[in-house]
């Protein structure tokens, strides 16, 4: 009798020891913290991204423990979720930088206007293009705009910039860089 429940305990043991979550250790670009307060209860968030070489980058997200995002940015990466702190939502956008041969930043006013204004490009005091957030609004122009510069313009990303709110107020918001 004695056997069998040393045999009982050991396996109801190992059923709940689940192994370290390792996926996103010295994940590059990496994993951010953040504690804020929000509806008047502590919010601790981490957030996580690991680049895969040709393959869509990996996203976590956690909130006090809870997992708000897990996937990757083959599409957007914008989320919500309903969490025992309240109504939460982020996502991430782009952080562009436009670049013409060489290297170098390209002039402001060699942009199409309708790129300009739809991605808020501003300019920098020698009228080279500032890098500019790739928001969903920013999306409805970029690839039509795009589309003729492609070959003397190219867009590199430069860093993401992303965010988390709970309850309507923000607890993370950091960028980035590669």
């Amino acid at each position: 009798m004695k056997k069998v429940l040393f045999v009982l305990c050991v396996l109801s043991l190992t059923g709940c020891v689940s192994p370290p979550d390792t996926a996103f250790t010295q994940a590059t670009p990496g994993c951010k913290a953040a504690t804020a307060e929000a509806n008047g209860k502590p919010v601790a968030t981490q957030f996580c991204i690991k680049t895969v070489a040709f393959k869509p980058s990996q996203y976590r997200v956690k909130v006090n423990d809870q997992v708000l995002f897990s996937g990757t940015d083959f599409q957007r990466v914008a989320f919500t979720k309903i969490i025992k702190e309240g109504p939460a939502k982020g996502g991430c956008d782009d952080l562009i930088e436009l670049q013409s041969a060489g290297s170098k930043t390209v002039l402001l006013n060699e942009l199409p206007s309708e790129l300009v204004a739809g991605c808020r490009i501003r300019s920098d005091a020698a009228g080279n293009a500032q890098p500019f957030s790739k928001s969903a609004a920013c999306d409805k122009v970029f690839y039509t705009s795009m589309a003729p510069l492609l070959g003397k313009v190219m867009p590199v990303e430069v860093a993401r910039q992303c965010s988390v709110s709970v309850g309507g107020q923000t607890v993370f918001d950091q960028r980035f860089d590669f």
